[in-house]
């Protein structure tokens, strides 16, 4: 059972590097103004399922680590997975990334709108093929943080499965 932890964990920490390597390329390519405060919080659940992951591997090897540690953090991450799933989902709102005429404006795609002369403009209209790119990396990043929230919770599982056989958390008194 530990080697499926193990493996778990590998793929935990994969999808959290996707999803923190996605994030700061989409804050990144922001051109005008910040980046949307969702792209920053995306970056932060991707660094906390790293930290997560490396703490729950640790664990396997420091006892004093597993359990309620490892639990609290993976549950945390899993709804920091979920909670930016969710969001980006609603942010992008079904889009598809071949029709720019529907996305020109998102504002995780956009790259920065400013209004010149009443009319507004934004980065990415300029430059249709990173419009595509972005809505592309936002689709997976959303998708990546949906892939860690199952596999954070498939950790849990496995985590109290294995602590019920070694006893953990169970009172040894008669």
């Amino acid at each position: 059972m530990q080697v499926i932890t193990v493996v778990v964990r590998v793929f935990q920490i994969i999808f959290a590097t996707i999803v923190l390597g996605l994030s700061v390329t989409l804050a990144k390519g922001q051109a005008i103004g910040s980046a949307p405060a969702i792209t920053g919080y995306a970056g932060f659940t991707g660094a906390l399922g790293i930290v997560a992951s490396l703490v729950g591997i640790a664990a396997l090897f420091v006892s004093s680590l597993d359990g309620l540690i490892t639990w609290i953090l993976d549950g945390l991450a899993s709804l920091a997975f979920l909670a930016g799933g969710i969001a980006f989902a609603v942010i992008l709102k079904g889009t598809n990334c071949e029709d720019k005429y529907t996305i020109w404006n998102n504002q995780i795609l956009s790259g920065g709108c400013v209004t010149v002369k009443d009319e507004q403009r934004c980065y990415n209209n300029d430059h249709p093929n990173n419009l595509k790119s972005r809505c592309t990396s936002a689709k997976a990043d959303s998708a990546f943080m949906f892939i860690d929230f199952a596999f954070s919770l498939a950790v849990i599982g496995c985590s109290f499965f294995l602590s019920g056989r070694r006893g953990v958390g169970r009172s040894n008194v008669v």
